[in-house]
């Protein structure tokens, strides 16, 4: 038997009568902290297991278990940190298949939700290989893929937690994203659009808001409802500046709304934002173009008056 079971066994065996000094060092900790976790009290358990960690080195199933504590005070580093030493403390014992299983699905999860979320992605990778169907696997692996620059893979993961759980907003975003960056305009569009569906006050809002009305824009070319599609994408657009007045998109986003109320005549709303643009971006690509717009329209006042 694994010399970790070996001790554990021992420990649980053990009861009142058994004598203090026929304990391993740090056993007496360790037994208070089995009973702290089955009486839920995980301040007292981190405290048990973190003396007989102090005291014994060999008692590394302790790191199991203030995984757990830790994990239920949402303190993610340390959950990751203790998940991480026991997995590689036990290596590939048969007899914890069921411990290794767990740690590293929780392990692999509370590393995503820390500053290394990179550190993650080996871990819910076995945990999403193990059990093909856990969702939130598959949405923090894709979550921490595309903090780590690998979109493609992110999107293969995406994918499968909107075929487990269509009713979950952004994996919708993400997919979508993915889509509009590799110009699949189609996909991107009924993606983001669901997303938005789904849940339009979100954090990525707006930047759905903003693809769909570059897409809009794009389409309308040459289209024969092009009227349409404007309009969807004036709509689009006025609610990303809604939303993110100040992002950087936003000059760009006052010159296609500027252009486009020029093309409908409606100077008033063509000039609000060709101003707004020149505001934020005097220096412009289409600054030039921009303020002979401008001073052709109020030349062209003057003559009118």
């Amino acid at each position: 038997m694994h010399k970790w079971l070996a001790v554990a066994v021992m420990l649980l065996l053990a009861g009142e009568a058994v004598a203090q000094q026929q304990l391993p060092a740090g056993g007496k900790e360790y037994k208070e902290g089995e009973a702290a976790i089955k009486k839920n009290d995980m301040d007292a358990a981190i405290v048990a297991f973190e003396k007989a960690l102090a005291a014994n080195a060999e008692l590394f199933a302790s790191h199991y278990f203030l995984g757990f504590a830790y994990q239920s005070k949402k303190n993610y580093p340390k959950t990751a940190e203790h998940f991480t030493l026991f997995l590689e403390k036990v290596g590939n014992n048969p007899e914890a298949a069921e411990q290794i299983g767990h740690a590293t699905r929780q392990g692999g999860l509370a590393w995503s939700r820390t500053k290394n979320s990179a550190k993650s992605i080996p871990y819910l990778d076995k945990a999403a290989a193990a059990k093909p169907n856990d969702k939130e696997v598959h949405y923090y692996l894709g979550m921490a893929l595309i903090r780590d620059g690998q979109e493609g893979k992110a999107e293969e993961h995406f994918s499968k937690v909107i075929q487990l759980d269509p009713s979950l907003p952004r994996p919708h975003y993400f997919v979508g994203r993915v889509a509009f960056n590799t110009e699949n305009w189609s996909e991107a569009q009924r993606l983001l659009s669901k997303y938005l569906e789904l849940k339009p006050d979100d954090n990525f809002a707006a930047d759905a808001h903003f693809m769909l009305g570059s897409m809009a824009v794009r389409q309308a070319e040459g289209s024969s409802d092009a009227a349409a599609k404007n309009n969807a994408a004036t709509a689009h657009l006025n609610k990303f500046l809604e939303m993110k007045p100040n992002a950087p998109q936003a000059p760009q986003t006052h010159y296609i709304l500027g252009s486009l109320a020029a093309q409908n005549e409606d100077t008033a709303t063509a000039t609000a934002h060709f101003q707004k643009y020149l505001q934020l971006q005097p220096s412009g690509a289409q600054a030039d173009e921009v303020k002979q717009f401008l001073a052709d329209l109020s030349e062209g006042e003057e003559e009118g008056s």
